[in-house]
């Protein structure tokens, strides 16, 4: 356990790390032995496990969009989903599907991220509404990429229409636009 949590209760964060298995093995034990006697760190895990399950039906579900890891992605197609996949490169433009059969969209868009401290991302679609904004979204500099989840659920009702995702470095009080990418969306043809 880390030098924050009381002798009594472990801390929020190692529940965290012991509940997605990324505690060291002391640590783990540790937790393993309170836990036998603990009712409250008890109910926090089983809110923690709550938390987890909401969160991977949503996933699994179609309906979250986010920001992932390239090595996220990898493991979903080693756990056997089916992933679609679309490459667009910097200022680019890429056509695009879903079938009945994929599981996860993804948009890998293809962006110079060196210097960059902070970067949101807005996205427009033709078919109208607000523009989206993801404010600081997670990258990795070296990569060159930012990984994008779509919500395949809502992906999958949407009629023909273009998307727009705009990537901005947030510099002082402004915002620099450091490349945009348009998927150019088609549903797939009904079943005969």
């Amino acid at each position: 356990m880390t030098p924050t949590a009381t002798l009594e209760h472990p801390s929020f964060d190692d529940l965290l790390h012991y509940w997605f298995g990324d505690a060291d093995e002391a640590a783990t034990d540790a937790i393993d032995a309170h836990l036998f006697g603990c009712d409250a760190c008890g109910a926090q895990v089983d809110r923690i496990a709550a938390l987890a399950r909401g969160v991977r039906d949503a996933f699994a579900a179609g309906l979250l969009g986010v920001v992932v890891s390239p090595r996220f992605v990898d493991r979903l197609a080693e756990r056997g989903l089916r992933v679609r996949e679309y490459r667009v490169p910097l200022n680019g433009s890429v056509n695009c599907t879903v079938a009945g059969e994929d599981d996860v969209l993804v948009g890998r868009l293809q962006v110079p991220l060196q210097g960059v401290q902070r970067l949101d991302a807005a996205t427009d679609v033709t078919l109208g509404g607000d523009t989206e904004w993801l404010r600081d979204i997670p990258f990795d500099a070296a990569s060159g990429e930012v990984v994008f989840m779509s919500r395949l659920a809502e992906v999958r009702r949407m009629p023909a229409h273009e998307m727009r995702v705009r990537l901005l470095s947030v510099e002082g009080q402004g915002l620099r636009e450091i490349g945009h990418f348009t998927f150019r969306h088609t549903p797939p043809a009904a079943p005969r």
